[in-house]
């Protein structure tokens, strides 16, 4: 019977990332409680958004193993089978389930310069179909994490922690089932980041959120409440990169 208190369960799956600063990622096992607050850590290059990519179905894994599995449970009771529609070429379904249950928060913040602020903001909602039941929400959203006074400027107005903060609201103005973030802090400095992390975590858990993060700040990241679980590296016989290791369990956490 298949563990539907699971956002995520993968066994098996792996990508490889050519080029000469490439690595084959190998996600042994990988589980994800429902509400859980989850850092990906490791070393810089180790594969930490390539594991975020496969999660949000923007990459096609590499199967490992003939019993290999990768089930994505956004609502209880209901574990779909990625490797399934990956299989189909269904990519449609891909991007359904990502609009409808994903949150995303890239490093660079990713707004579209041609929207204000809340237009950015509220992008998930209009695309979800529930803008008017969530604007009030995305409202507090915003005044909670500073950016309420700039929601009518445009991002090349903002500065470079305001829009990483409008990219956080964006994430989670349509209360996804889970946020995948990449180094959501990465533009701010040290005190900022942990009031930011800290806020973004609680507001994570008030809208009953998983949270998927990449992070190179463990430390910041376990003051925040996150679980850590870390990609191990493993050098060829080169002494090159050659394999990096995802191995997280429900024992480990």
């Amino acid at each position: 019977m298949q563990n539907t208190d699971l956002m995520f369960s993968l066994r098996g799956v792996g990508k490889q990332r050519p080029g000469p600063e490439g690595f084959y990622l190998s996600i042994s096992a990988l589980d994800v409680r429902r509400g859980q607050l989850l850092a990906l850590v490791g070393p810089s290059g180790c594969g930490k958004s390539t594991a975020l990519d496969l999660l949000a179905g923007i990459l096609r894994p590499d199967i490992e193993t003939q019993d290999a599995v990768f089930q994505f449970t956004p609502e209880p009771e209901k574990p779909r089978d990625i490797l399934a529609i990956w299989r189909a070429g269904r990519g449609e379904r891909l991007a359904a389930l990502r609009l409808r249950h994903m949150g995303y928060v890239l490093q660079t913040g990713g707004l579209l310069p041609f929207l204000t602020a809340r237009q950015n903001m509220l992008l998930p909602c209009r695309c979800a179909g529930n803008e008017a039941e969530r604007a009030e929400a995305v409202e507090r959203l915003a005044e909670e994490l500073g950016v309420s006074d700039v929601a009518d400027q445009y991002p090349a107005t903002l500065s470079v922690g305001e829009r990483q903060r409008v990219a956080i609201v964006r994430a989670l103005a349509h209360a996804p089932a889970v946020v995948l973030a990449d180094e959501p802090t990465a533009a701010l400095d040290p005190a900022h980041s942990r009031r930011v992390m800290a806020l973004f975590a609680r507001l994570a858990r008030e809208q009953g959120c998983t949270v998927v993060m990449v992070s190179h700040a463990p430390d910041m990241a376990r003051e925040t409440g996150f679980t850590l679980a870390p990609i191990r590296v493993e050098k060829d016989d080169d002494g090159d990169r050659g394999l990096s290791r995802l191995h997280f369990s429900l024992e480990d956490a």
